[in-house]
């Protein structure tokens, strides 16, 4: 009799564990029926897709109009590259690439904010890339930061006076690392500046990465278009010592990109070809 009983009470244990399994299993299909499933993501988020019929063929739709979404931000996005590139400002000068003895940008404007003792004939960038350097200076005085320019737009002989000056004194070798030949320099382009504040009392030093000016600089100059041109680390790409004042106008769109990947120049064209 106790057999039995024990028996007896095993099935109907048995049962109550199939009964709830069963009863989880149904559960779970439905709730799946019913409910989204993220598998795959979009360009403002996941894409849903659901395991009704019609569900089925609503998240196509969806899945549809994420592809149409991609599509139309990618044909923006080059279309702001070509522009870009159509107005000059993706032009690349560096060692390898150097612009004509005579180039002289046809737009040459000057800068309102800029160290007193430097030579006013350097005070001066194309139009786009003057304006947006005032922004960055009255945008950085309103947060507390006095940020002007040492000089921009060098001419070829300018820079030749500068090289050969820095090569008497330091040698060619050393020369070569911190100041371009005439015709590779980024200044003759009207594109570049060199940049300063009072903490590094109107100099241009390596300190100045370090300053809060120059950390300000660093965070926000894409907002206005420009990239810190030579990165510390990415040396052996630009060709030329870290520089942290020394910024270079290449519009908002690309300037965003370069920020976020923590690129160079050389880096973001490459990627474009």
């Amino acid at each position: 009799m106790k057999n039995n009983s024990k028996l007896k009470t095993v099935v109907i244990i048995f049962m109550i564990i199939v009964f709830l399994i069963l009863a989880g299993v149904e559960i779970f299909f439905r709730h799946m029926d019913s409910s989204p499933l993220t598998i795959i993501g979009g360009a403002d988020g996941p894409t849903k897709i659901f395991l009704g019929k019609d569900k089925k063929d609503l998240s196509k739709e969806e899945q549809e109009n994420t592809k149409q979404e991609i599509k139309e931000k990618e044909e923006k996005w080059q279309a702001l590259i070509s522009e870009a590139k159509d107005k000059g400002l993706l032009i690349l000068v560096n060692k390898d690439n150097p612009v004509d003895e005579n180039y002289k940008p046809d737009d040459l404007t000057a800068v309102k904010y800029y160290a007193e003792d430097r030579t006013q004939a350097s005070r001066y960038m194309r139009k786009e890339a003057a304006e947006q350097f005032n922004k960055l200076s009255e945008a950085a005085k309103q947060d507390g930061y006095e940020i002007v320019m040492t000089t921009a737009y060098r001419s070829y002989g300018f820079q030749k006076i500068l090289y050969d000056n820095y090569v008497q004194r330091e040698g060619q070798e050393a020369a070569d690392k911190f100041s371009a030949k005439p015709g590779y320099s980024e200044h003759q382009s009207g594109l570049a500046v060199d940049v300063t504040s009072p903490s590094v009392n109107y100099s241009l030093s390596y300190e100045y990465g370090d300053t809060a000016e120059g950390k300000w600089l660093k965070e926000n100059a894409h907002n206005f278009g420009y990239i810190i041109r030579y990165k510390k680390g990415k040396e052996d790409i630009t060709g030329y010592n870290y520089e942290p004042w020394h910024i270079r106008y290449v519009g908002e769109t690309v300037a965003d990109e370069i920020y976020e990947k923590d690129i160079t120049l050389e880096e973001f064209l490459e990627e474009e070809q």
